[in-house]
């Protein structure tokens, strides 16, 4: 599937109601920053899927059991977390996410006893995972822009905890589990100035992996220095350099042009736009 057809097809706010399930499941299930973006890029990856294919009706009316997964958002969303937990080597008890996913999904209902439903449920929970697997072509590997957007932020030189040895850094992969640490750091830590930054940065990486339409179409660099650029002009820092010279200054490593990053900022302030704020001054930005 091209980036074109993904900016054509694929809307800029997908169902809200799935992307807010997996975000609140996670704090209930105590999840990592990883872990949750990445089922929410599953179910994004998935839909893709869906909508890339020619939908296929049998003869007797029934439908393929893809198109019978993407129709049932409780099933999709607890299949994308449950994948998403043994991606990222977060173990978690099914039985626990069938029980926060149904009580999420049904608040009024009655409690989920250990009977034939919550089997039923169970069963239909390893099925529709195989799906899904087969749905992403075995693919379950995420990069996520949070790591670029900290490493970006420990070479700003201003995070003094940050600066470690070369012997001590982490892996890419076995960076995020420490994130709440890092972010207890900041609180503490960060000069008021530069937490506000950072805390801009990370949410808007967040809002742009609400959003399939950005989080598919662009590079996991190019959202990293985006959403940094972006909250170094909204929270009102003095830039000593245009964007074309910081784009060149942190980019350059990973071959990230200026139309690349000014795009991304493009997307996430249209993004904001299917909201009832009034974005005026940031649209002077780009």
């Amino acid at each position: 599937m091209s980036n074109g057809t993904l900016q054509k097809d694929i809307p800029l706010i997908p169902n809200m109601s799935a992307i807010q399930f997996l975000r609140q499941t996670s704090s209930m299930l105590d999840l990592p920053i990883r872990t949750t973006a990445t089922a929410i890029v599953y179910f994004h990856r998935f839909n893709a899927f869906i909508g890339s294919r020619e939908k296929v009706v049998n003869v007797d009316g029934s439908i393929n059991a893809e198109d019978a997964l993407y129709n049932n958002e409780e099933l999709l969303t607890t299949t994308c977390l449950q994948l998403a937990c043994k991606a990222t080597e977060v173990p978690r008890k099914v039985r626990d996410l069938v029980n926060v996913g149904y009580r999420y999904y049904h608040p009024n209902g009655t409690t989920l006893d250990i009977d034939e439903s919550y089997f039923r449920m169970r069963a239909s929970l390893v099925t529709s995972e195989l799906l899904l697997v087969r749905a992403l072509g075995f693919d379950l590997e995420v990069e996520l822009p949070f790591a670029y957007c900290l490493n970006v932020l420990r070479g700003l030189g201003s995070i003094r905890y940050f600066i470690t040895d070369d012997t001590k850094k982490q892996s890419k992969r076995h960076h995020f589990p420490a994130q709440k640490e890092i972010w207890k750091r900041m609180e503490q830590d960060m000069d008021p100035e530069m937490s506000t930054i950072a805390r801009l940065a990370w949410m808007y990486v967040w809002d742009i992996l609400c959003s399939p339409k950005i989080a598919l179409t662009h590079s996991i660099p190019g959202i990293g220095l985006g959403c940094l650029y972006l909250a170094l002009r909204t929270s009102g820092v003095e830039m000593s350099m245009s964007m074309s010279e910081y784009v060149d200054l942190w980019g350059a490593s990973e071959n990230i042009s200026v139309q690349a990053v000014r795009n991304v900022i493009t997307d996430l302030l249209e993004f904001y736009d299917q909201f009832p704020v009034n974005n005026t001054e940031t649209k002077e930005i780009v």
